[in-house]
């Protein structure tokens, strides 16, 4: 089984998780509560993170996705953590929008 490697960075702080190569960003949410996910359909954007590596290791922005981060006026390196699948190494930086997380 091939894993990736995920570091996401919170309020300076780095945590590195393993998934399993092809899932979704959604299954982290089995080790770590770093990344709220609500929808999970393209429509809140509760999970936009800033990628900080490994763009080209991410699955390629849904139609839902691309219109939802338009409207938003979202960077250009913003995604929709709901909306990826990880195919390699990443790191990720996570706002902080709602309640502190470890």
């Amino acid at each position: 089984m091939d894993t990736v490697s995920i570091t996401l960075t919170h309020k300076g702080s780095s945590h590195t998780f393993q998934l399993r190569k092809g899932l979704g960003l959604q299954a982290l949410s089995r080790q770590t509560d770093l990344i709220e996910f609500d929808c999970r359909e393209a429509d809140c954007g509760i999970c936009i993170c800033r990628v900080k590596s490994g763009e080209e290791q991410l699955s390629a922005k849904t139609a839902a996705e691309t219109d939802f981060l338009r409207a938003m006026r979202a960077e250009a390196d913003e995604r929709l953590a709901c909306q990826c699948r990880v195919f390699g190494d990443i790191a990720l930086e996570i706002e902080d929008y709602g309640p502190e997380k470890n």
